[in-house]
């Protein structure tokens, strides 16, 4: 079993190898990439073809494959040095994403169980709510704090982190509010329109994994929006 595809997506191109052993995933130059899938396909080492910044992935070090039904990526979680870490494969279509994942879960055999979890409104859009949560308090109040910083002729930073500081301050000040609100309302839109995206299109999880898959419990996700909804009324008790 031997395959690799390519990605025409630009700024964020891949070339994915896949053979019985292991996944590898490089960023090849453009011109370069259609060049070296032939390679791989005609029988040539990966190690000879593929850059040294390569990631490189032991098929038995990964455990868990999980993609959703309406994007194009699929998420790789393994194990390396002990140390858990991800990978996320950015393809050129849903139906190279299908392509792929089908390799992968006939990679993996039985053993590997497939589940899928169709997430509810609540439970798609509750990442985008905290997003645009901490990004809209981190606007608000990183503008109160550049007003004062301009209207401050001389200030001191003190304390530990004196550089990270020094330099926050300097951002601040050299935006102003008015650049801090402009800055941070692009964010805000970005998360706004990621939950929409969410509440209109919640995601639909194929879970590929050796251990049982849990999904999220109701509970947690309740006790969750309690807490967001505990910050929201502080807020609003701060400012009006």
């Amino acid at each position: 079993m031997s395959a690799v595809w390519c990605t025409d997506q630009t700024f964020l191109g891949e070339l994915i190898f896949l053979n019985e052993s292991n996944l590898v995933v490089d960023s090849p130059d453009d011109d370069k990439a259609v060049l070296i899938k032939d390679a791989l396909l005609g029988g040539t080492p990966a190690a000879q073809v593929l850059s040294s910044d390569s990631t490189d992935i032991p098929l038995l070090s990964i455990t868990s494959i999980k993609t959703d039904k309406n994007d194009d990526e699929i998420e790789i979680e393994y194990k390396s040095d002990k140390e858990s870490k991800d990978k996320t494969l950015r393809l050129a279509s849903k139906e190279v994403r299908d392509e792929v994942y089908a390799s992968l879960k006939s990679a993996f055999g039985d053993r590997f169980t497939e589940t899928e979890d169709a997430y509810s409104v609540p439970q798609a859009a509750f990442g985008s709510l905290i997003g645009l949560t901490v990004f809209g308090l981190l606007t608000w109040g990183g503008a109160k704090f550049a007003a004062l910083l301009r209207a401050t002729d001389d200030y001191e930073i003190e304390g530990s982190r004196q550089g990270i500081k020094s330099l926050i301050a300097w951002v601040l000040e050299l935006l102003g509010p008015i650049g801090v609100y402009v800055v941070g309302g692009l964010i805000c839109a970005l998360c706004a329109f990621s939950l929409y995206s969410r509440v209109t299109q919640p995601q639909i999880m194929l879970v590929l994994q050796e251990e049982p898959y849990k999904k999220a419990s109701r509970i947690m996700l309740g006790l969750k929006y309690l807490g967001m909804f505990a910050i929201w009324y502080v807020v609003a008790r701060i400012l009006f």
